[in-house]
């Protein structure tokens, strides 16, 4: 026993301590650019950022990284909220919040405008092309797809519920693009939604928002006030000015609970 308590002494003082904030930021980098294992890599990054007392330099590369990962997971809208943190909280570390800036600046220079809006393009089953599950890749096909059958109209139309094993009652089918076209302007935006329940406390909920530099908002509105329950297809609209300065636009729709949400016929253009 004491020989082998022993060993084991000698083997734990030879291991770098578990919370060297250094030590997990590399086994972060390891887990996404060699082992390529991006939602490790993620929880890694998160690790390092949480620590109060890991030094800026550490902290700000951390954030860098796990924006990075939820980019190339195709979860934007969380990438960009990392990105903003970066530039907002760690300001004294140019080099990595230029990279930050220029990820930003490269997305409001790139990312279209709405697509997809009839659900005329994709494949059944799938995620229809040009929307966005706020999701891992291989959650999203179970949490909304685009159906052929049972739409509104007969070119196609997008369900979107919340799986049995979600972490939360909460699932979401959006866009976000660059609200440079629309600055200065109003927009508005409307779909015919329906909701399959399976309890009193399903619905549906349509969202409108518009952001602004440093994690400001311009604009929300996701209808928390009037939800859709009904069987029935019924229009929803939302109406928003998009302020001068507006960074991004985005909108969609959320199913709450255990129902299914049908969305039809989307439509988003300039009102006036």
């Amino acid at each position: 026993m004491l020989i082998a308590m022993a060993v084991a002494a000698t083997v734990w003082a030879g291991l770098p301590a578990q919370n060297d904030p250094e030590l997990e930021l590399e086994k972060a980098i390891n887990r996404e650019v060699v082992v390529g294992d991006l939602a490790g890599a993620i929880e890694q990054y998160k690790i390092v950022a949480a620590q109060k007392s890991v030094p800026k330099d550490l902290a700000a590369r951390a954030l860098l990284g796990l924006a990075r990962c939820q980019e190339k997971l195709g979860r934007r809208v969380e990438a960009r909220a990392s990105y903003q943190r970066l530039i907002a909280d760690y300001s004294g570390q140019a080099p990595i919040v230029t990279q930050a800036r220029a990820r930003l600046a490269g997305w409001e220079d790139s990312l279209p405008g709405p697509r997809n809006l009839r659900f005329e393009q994709g494949t059944a089953g799938k995620v229809p092309p040009g929307w966005i599950v706020p999701a891992l890749p291989k959650d999203a096909d179970s949490m909304a797809e685009l159906h052929r059958t049972g739409c509104r109209t007969g070119a196609g139309c997008a369900i979107v519920r919340v799986p049995d094993n979600a972490p939360s009652p909460v699932s979401s089918l959006m866009q976000s693009f660059s609200a440079a076209a629309y600055r200065g302007r109003t927009v508005r935006l409307r779909a015919w939604i329906r909701v399959e329940s399976a309890d009193p406390q399903d619905r549906a909920q349509m969202f409108l928002s518009v952001d602004r530099p440093n994690r400001q908002t311009g604009f929300l509105d996701n209808m928390s006030d009037r939800p859709i329950r009904s069987a029935e297809w019924t229009r929803c609209e939302i109406v928003a000015p998009v302020v001068g300065d507006a960074t991004f636009i985005n909108f969609g729709f959320m199913s709450i609970g255990k129902g299914a949400v049908w969305v039809d016929e989307v439509s988003f253009e300039i009102s006036r």
